[in-house]
């Protein structure tokens, strides 16, 4: 009986090399059907190596930056310089306000009001100004790249009867104030400006400094406004 199984173990094993070695015959039997585990293990799609999936537009995504707001564009002024004004310390802002804003995609300009004290002022001499700060776009954000004034208004006080002088400022040009009446003179010119109520605007001659008399009797405060020679006109 022993030898009997074992003849029909011997036929059944040389059945199965026989078959296996068909190729046909293999793929028949090992080929998973449709919708079976084994069938969705062999037709996985290989995985993505860029992490987008298939179909998708794999162009790399646009970074986008914050815009400066108010106090970082303070801190980068520092260390900058406009005509009459050196940005040293941010105690010098008393005040300052984002007025405009002109955007482009690699571009911004804002236009600034500023309220600005010395800080080594012994007295409140306050300056008003205004200006561009310049930001391009960079790899690490916006960057300050320029700064452009447009004016600069300082407050002077003029005794009256008495001539008295005012330094300039180099590539600028100056208007005053019309609320006093005031005589306007100069060593580089040979003649006399007058300007104050009634009279309008008044943008005197570039000089280095000037020369100036109030009529009254009391000291009288005059606001000067000096414009850079490219923002003239």
């Amino acid at each position: 009986m022993k030898k009997i199984l074992l003849i029909i173990f011997l036929i059944i094993l040389v059945l199965v090399i026989v078959i296996f070695s068909i190729p046909f015959t293999r793929s028949l039997i090992l080929k998973p059907k449709p919708g079976s585990t084994l069938y969705s293990i062999f037709h996985q799609q290989p995985a993505s190596t860029t992490g987008i999936a298939d179909g998708e537009n794999n162009q790399p995504a646009i970074q986008s930056f914050p815009e400066p707001g108010i106090e970082k564009i303070k801190s980068d002024l520092i260390g900058r310089q406009i005509p009459g004004w050196s940005f040293d310390k941010l105690i010098e802002f008393k005040q300052a306000a984002i007025t405009s804003i002109a955007r482009s995609d690699e571009r911004i300009d804002f236009r600034i009001d500023l309220h600005l004290l010395p800080y080594n002022a012994k007295e409140e001499s306050y300056y008003d100004a205004q200006i561009f700060a310049i930001y391009l776009k960079g790899d690490d954000g916006w960057q300050l790249d320029k700064t452009e004034e447009i004016y600069i208004i300082t407050e002077v006080l003029i005794t009256p009867g008495k001539w008295v002088t005012i330094n300039s400022i180099p590539n600028c040009e100056l208007q005053p104030d019309d609320k006093n009446n005031l005589l306007w003179t100069s060593k580089t010119w040979d003649y006399e400006i007058k300007s104050g109520p009634g009279i309008g605007e008044v943008t005197l001659p570039q000089a280095s400094t000037y020369d100036v008399k109030a009529s009254g009797k009391h000291p009288v405060r005059v606001k000067l406004k000096f414009r850079p020679l490219s923002m003239a006109g």
